[in-house]
């Protein structure tokens, strides 16, 4: 095998992305603190636990030694991180991050085995509005980096866990849970009794525009549970859309949150075109020693927001001679210029200029531009 070959879903980035990436990340990063979340940095390793063995990649320890991973998400770091060292601070804890994370296994969708998170944790807060302010703190930073023809997608394991709650005596759930993950109605209706046939109807047929679907939404009103979720939906919808009338909103009830750690409502949001979820996020609870914390925050996966973005990033290059003087410099970058240094004769300057995709070049101190 070459070398210079990598595993699969890794590679190395080399083209004018890595510039995009970097410029995006401070962006969104800046906007989230302009909010008020503080920004934190969580380790690429941890040890090994049930959260986080589900797509992980192993780190290789002696027998003696606990398993460590390199981690494939940040959010349970998140929240590792405020039930320990900021256990002390009020709540609600808002935070914010942006790391590399490391899948052990990509996906159709994601094929990409290593990418860049950027996320923000609201801890401690239970009401639907911390849940409205982080899809439209996730919905402003999308925007600030160039991403138009978003579309929201709610959903929600109550309603899911209402039925499995029904059936958990059946020796066919997990037959019945494997359908339903494909998305198998069929399937899973003839496993069930026909008691619970209208209940798994009535949830598949929430799927669509959430407006179209609110009707049908309140035929799942069977308990205080479904009944205080079905209100924070409506809200969340209302209260958002009223803002952003624009937005695309969709409700699926069938989808299953492959991290398993969110435990009620969940979001997810797409760009027209655009292979893969842009961000996601969701309600978990957040365990503060012996107290649980209701919890809502999102990531942003920045690998999908490039390939979204509509935004066309323009460089400015000038090539200088070598011995300008540094205010010179100084004052050329102010105006918006990216500087390069040329050290051969100034007669080839302007050769030299074309060859490194310059836009100009500083030939007795005046700027020629080039027509290329």
């Amino acid at each position: 095998m070459p070398d210079n070959l990598l595993p699969e879903g890794f590679k190395d980035e080399v083209s004018n992305q890595a510039a995009i990436e970097y410029k995006y990340k401070n962006i969104i990063i800046d906007l989230f603190q302009s909010y008020g979340y503080e920004l934190v940095k969580t380790p690429l390793i941890e040890f090994s636990n049930q959260i986080n063995k589900i797509n992980t990649l192993k780190i290789k320890v002696k027998k003696d030694q606990k398993e460590l991973s390199l981690r494939d998400d940040i959010t349970m770091q998140i929240a590792r991180l405020s039930s320990s060292r900021l256990s002390k601070k009020p709540r609600p804890l808002k935070i914010c991050y942006y790391g590399e994370v490391v899948r052990d296994k990509g996906s159709m969708l994601r094929p990409e085995r290593q990418f860049l998170q950027i996320g923000a944790e609201c801890i401690g807060e239970n009401s639907y509005l911390a849940d409205i302010e982080m899809i439209e703190l996730a919905y402003n930073a999308l925007n600030s980096v160039g991403i138009k023809s978003i579309s929201i997608e709610l959903s929600s394991k109550v309603f899911l866990d209402k039925l499995y709650e029904l059936i958990k005596s059946s020796p066919e759930l997990d037959k019945i849970k494997s359908f339903i993950r494909k998305k198998d109605i069929n399937g899973a209706l003839e496993l069930l009794e026909n008691r619970n046939h209208k209940y798994l109807n009535n949830i598949f047929s929430c799927t669509g525009n959430l407006f179209d679907k609110k009707k049908k939404l309140d035929k799942l009103r069977v308990d205080k549970k479904n009944i205080s979720e079905i209100n924070n939906i409506n809200n969340i919808y209302d209260i958002f859309i009223s803002k952003y009338p624009d937005v695309n909103f969709l409700l699926d009830l069938t989808e299953i949150d492959d991290k398993n750690y969110h435990n009620s409502l969940r979001f997810t949001i797409f760009a027209d075109n655009v292979r893969g979820e842009i961000a996601r996020g969701g309600r978990y609870i957040s365990n503060n020693k012996d107290n649980e914390e209701k919890a809502t925050g999102f990531t942003c996966y920045m690998d999908t927001i490039l390939r979204a973005s509509s935004n066309t990033e323009e460089t400015n290059k000038i090539m200088i001679p070598f011995d300008i003087l540094n205010n010179r410099k100084k004052e050329l970058i102010t105006q918006g210029f990216i500087i390069e240094t040329f050290f051969g004769d100034l007669n080839n300057i302007r050769e030299m200029a074309i060859k490194k995709n310059c836009q100009s070049y500083l030939i007795d101190d005046q700027i020629i531009k080039l027509d290329i």
